[in-house]
């Protein structure tokens, strides 16, 4: 199972006035937001489901996706050792949400390990904002964002579920349904938890 964590600066609230705000705050509290902290609560949910016998790996992403254990990059990780999960954990609590968002950088760790995932489950609140590098320009329009997600979604492995758990965000009305349609095709599911989950 691949889990990829959206760590983008839009997870520390929910409206832009409240990202604006808290990223001008100390790492401190950036890293206590609320919508940042149910993403971890998500996560730790997520890999105490796993069965002893698979296999995870935890991933965050920006512009960049990055192993949340560090030197693991392209390793599958026992699900049955816990002092590897714990520090997965541990280190993936140290992040700081920041930048803007590549999904097809996401997308492309599913292509990098010899054995393919069984199941992706991507956590994020957005459609992207960016595609393989950061875009010349500062604001990116829906059409544009949709887009992207689109030329993401192609890069995808055939035949992987996608499970996606979507924390929603302000002014981005497009992104549930094509996160559902992804869902779907792949056979895979659409979540989006109310805030007092998980």
């Amino acid at each position: 199972m691949l889990i990829l964590l959206d760590a983008s600066a839009s997870m520390l609230a929910e409206t832009m006035i409240e990202i604006l705000r808290r990223r001008n705050m100390s790492d401190a509290v950036k890293r206590q937001s609320p919508k940042w902290q149910r993403a971890l609560r998500t996560v730790e949910w997520l890999v105490a489901q796993l069965p002893a016998h698979s296999q995870y790996q935890l991933y965050t992403f920006n512009t960049k996706a990055t192993p949340a254990l560090n030197n693991s990059h392209r390793q599958w990780q026992d699900a049955a050792d816990n002092i590897t999960m714990d520090a997965a954990i541990m280190q993936l609590k140290q992040v700081l949400p920041t930048g803007g968002t590549s999904l097809i950088n996401a997308f492309a760790v599913a292509g990098m390990f010899t054995q393919r995932p069984d199941n992706i489950f991507l956590i994020t609140d957005g459609l992207p904002t960016q595609g393989e590098n950061k875009p010349n320009r500062t604001t990116v329009s829906g059409k544009a964002r949709a887009n992207l997600f689109e030329s993401a979604v192609n890069t995808l492995p055939l035949g992987v579920p996608v499970n996606v758990i979507l924390f929603p965000m302000e002014g981005d009305p497009a992104a549930a349904a094509l996160f559902w349609k992804l869902g779907l095709t792949s056979r895979g599911a659409f979540l989006s938890p109310s805030r007092d989950w998980p």
